[in-house]
Parts: structure tokens; C-alpha cells; sequence
């Protein structure tokens, strides 16, 4: 089973810009998704690790993001949990291509009302 930390995100006009901290958690890892939250880390998990391991896997990846993000004057928050595929976030990666699917769907339709 594969678990995933969320992160949320909150900046402040004084700190790091917006595209600064999204190119460091993505150096980390983290993948940028769309929905409740803004970033997910994906903790691969063998049936040979017991609690305790997953236990510092995620701390490691807290205390990692914390180290990254000091001096940059954000707010996040942390949540993790078993992976759920229909979760509540979807990946940008997905989001685009179905975006892409409709523009072209759209394209064809208007095309067919020129030609009438």
C-alpha cells in the first residue's frame, strides 16, 4: 500500500515568490495537483515496512519541506494517509490532457458549424 503526504500552501506577500516554493517542493518530489490541496508526496511503501518505518519516512519528508521552506515566510500544513486513487486531488498532468481533449473537441464542432 502507497501512502501520500498533502500539502497546503499559504504565501505571504513578504515572503518567497509563488514560483520559487513550487520549484523547490518539485526538486523534493512533491508533484503539483489540483483540488484541496496543492502538493502531494508519494511514500512507497513495501510489505516489508513496519509502522515505525513509515512513521520516519514521513517524518523525514516533514522535516525535509520544513528546512526547504524556512526563510520564505509561507504558511503549509501536512496530512497523510493511505493512497486513495479517487481521491481529492487530481494531478495537473491529468487535468491538462483532458483540457487538451476538449479544446480539440470544440475545434471540431465549430469547424463542422462553418462548413453548414
Amino acid at each position: 500500500m502507497s501512502y501520500i503526504t498533502r500539502v497546503s500552501i499559504w504565501f505571504n506577500s513578504e515572503g518567497a515568490s509563488p514560483g520559487t516554493v513550487i520549484k523547490k517542493l518539485l526538486e523534493m518530489g512533491f508533484t503539483l495537483v489540483r483540488g484541496a490541496y496543492d502538493f502531494v508526496y508519494t511514500h512507497e511503501v513495501d510489505e516489508e515496512m513496519s509502522d515505525a518505518d513509515l512513521s520516519n519516512s514521513i517524518l523525514e519528508i516533514g522535516n525535509a519541506l520544513h528546512e526547504t521552506l524556512s526563510g520564505f515566510s509561507v504558511l503549509y500544513a501536512l496530512s497523510t494517509h493511505p493512497k486513495d486513487e479517487n481521491g481529492d486531488y487530481v494531478r495537473l498532468e491529468v487535468l491538462d490532457a483532458e483540457l487538451e481533449e476538449i479544446e480539440k473537441e470544440i475545434e471540431e464542432l465549430e469547424e463542422e458549424e462553418s462548413t453548414k
